[in-house]
């Protein structure tokens, strides 16, 4: 599975699942390009890859348009979009004491983030005559989630990713939608770390056991996938894709 003379931009590829799949990527051969809000981690990542990093606030249309405006100084197409950037806030907050703006704020980052990246991305995508978009979901969006937000925010990235798969088609773009599983990332350990203060036990203590156990699987292996389905290899895979 090589990715050789592949332009692969990663977002949200500072840390966890985006991290390893920027680093998996590259090992394979393509270029590729980290995006991130997080701009120590973000360069940090980026110069691993032997790639360039661009900041980004995923929640602001202007933000998205300068970030592909950086990268068209250095590229005149990209061949794959992978979208990792994502947050998780409220987590066990009750229906009716979650706030308004919370709810607002991860609706924003989630779901209208996947929709600008790959609304300002698909010109890339085009000129590169088609690609791929891997857009990152959850199983919380059909199981149940720990926050009301994120739960509803990861619905919508995967109903967006069933009609721009649809819109886009014409456009030899496949999109893809991955529905990640219990993965040892900052945002699922802080998750166990609420769960334990909730439950009256000590978030250090569970989050320290968490990471140093088994039973969460490594965002490395997450990352295999997405390389993968930014292969010609993956290209007779549609929809949706589940991990562990």
């Amino acid at each position: 599975m090589e990715l050789t003379n592949k332009t692969i931009l990663v977002v949200g590829g500072a840390t966890g699942i985006g991290k390893a799949t920027a680093i998996e990527c590259a090992q394979r051969g393509a270029s590729v390009i980290v995006a991130d809000y997080n701009q120590i981690e973000g360069a940090a990542t980026a110069a691993s890859c032997g790639g360039m990093y661009v900041p980004v606030n995923v929640a602001d249309e202007a933000s998205v348009k300068a970030m592909y405006a950086a990268i068209g100084e250095h590229h005149d197409h990209i061949n794959v979009l992978v979208q990792t950037a994502g947050v998780l806030k409220g987590a066990y907050v009750p229906v009716p004491e979650f706030p308004l703006e919370t709810f607002e704020n991860v609706i924003d980052i989630n779901a209208t983030g996947s929709f600008l990246c790959a609304k300002y991305g698909v010109p890339f995508i085009k000129k590169s005559g088609g690609g791929v978009i891997v857009l990152i979901s959850s199983v919380a969006a059909i199981g149940v989630s720990s926050s009301v937000a994120y739960g509803t925010s990861k619905g919508a990235v995967s109903s967006l990713g069933v009609t721009l798969a649809n819109k886009l088609a014409a456009d030899n773009i496949r999109v893809n939608v991955v529905h990640p599983g219990g993965i040892k990332t900052y945002m699922k350990l802080s998750v166990i770390g609420a769960e334990a203060e909730l439950r009256g036990g000590s978030s250090e203590q569970a989050i320290s056991q968490a990471a140093a156990g088994s039973e969460l699987g490594e965002p490395e292996g997450v990352a295999k996938i997405l390389a993968f389905l930014a292969s010609d290899e993956a290209d007779y895979v549609r929809g949706f894709l589940f991990t562990r």
